[in-house]
C-alpha cells in the first residue's frame, strides 16, 4: 500500500485543480445578442445641455458671487462638511492634483461664529478677511483673524488650496 502521507497533498492538490477547472467553466460567456438588438445610447438633445455660466464683468458681481462662495466655503467648514470644500477648492477643479479623498486634510481646525470681514479684488485673484472663533488644544475656543485667498477660474471664485 503507498504512502498516504505523499498522496493526501497530490490528491488535494489534484482536487483542486478540478473545481478550478469547474468553476472557470461555469464562468464561460452566454451568447450575446444579435448585433442588431444592441441599441445605441441616445444622443442629448441640445436643450439638455447646460450652457456655461456667463463669466460676471461687472465688479459688484464679482464681489458679490465671491462673498456668497466665501460664505458657503465657511458655512461648511463650521459643520465638517468635506464635499462642499471639495468642491469649492481650487485644485479640485479638472487637472488639479486635489482628489476627494484627501480633501478630509483641508478641514484644519474646528471653527464657528466666522464672519466675512473684508473683501479685496485683483483682477483675478482676491483675498478675504475672515474672523472667527478656533478650537485650540486646551486654550478652547480662541478668536482669529485671517487672511484667506480666493482665485477666479472660468469666471468663478475658487479658494485658493495650499499645499
Amino acid at each position: 500500500m503507498p504512502n498516504l502521507r505523499r498522496l493526501f497533498p497530490l490528491v488535494l492538490m489534484t482536487a483542486g485543480l478540478s473545481l478550478l477547472v469547474a468553476c472557470d467553466r461555469s464562468e464561460e460567456p452566454k451568447a450575446t445578442a444579435s448585433p442588431a438588438a444592441k441599441t445605441e445610447p441616445a444622443p442629448t438633445p441640445p436643450s439638455a445641455v447646460q450652457p456655461a455660466s456667463p463669466q460676471p464683468t461687472d465688479p459688484r458681481q464679482l464681489e458679490a458671487t465671491l462673498r456668497e462662495r466665501v460664505e458657503r466655503y465657511w458655512a461648511a467648514r463650521q459643520v465638517r462638511d468635506v464635499r462642499t470644500l471639495y468642491e469649492l477648492e481650487s485644485a479640485a477643479q479638472p487637472g488639479g492634483w486635489l482628489k476627494l479623498e484627501n480633501a478630509m486634510s483641508l478641514m484644519g481646525l474646528p471653527v464657528r461664529n466666522v464672519k466675512l470681514q473684508e473683501v479685496r479684488i485683483e483682477g483675478e485673484r482676491a483675498v478675504t478677511k475672515i474672523s472667527g472663533d478656533v478650537m485650540i488644544g486646551t486654550l478652547g475656543w480662541t478668536p482669529q483673524t485671517l487672511e484667506d485667498p480666493w482665485v477666479l477660474l472660468d469666471g468663478q471664485w475658487y479658494h485658493e488650496t495650499s499645499q
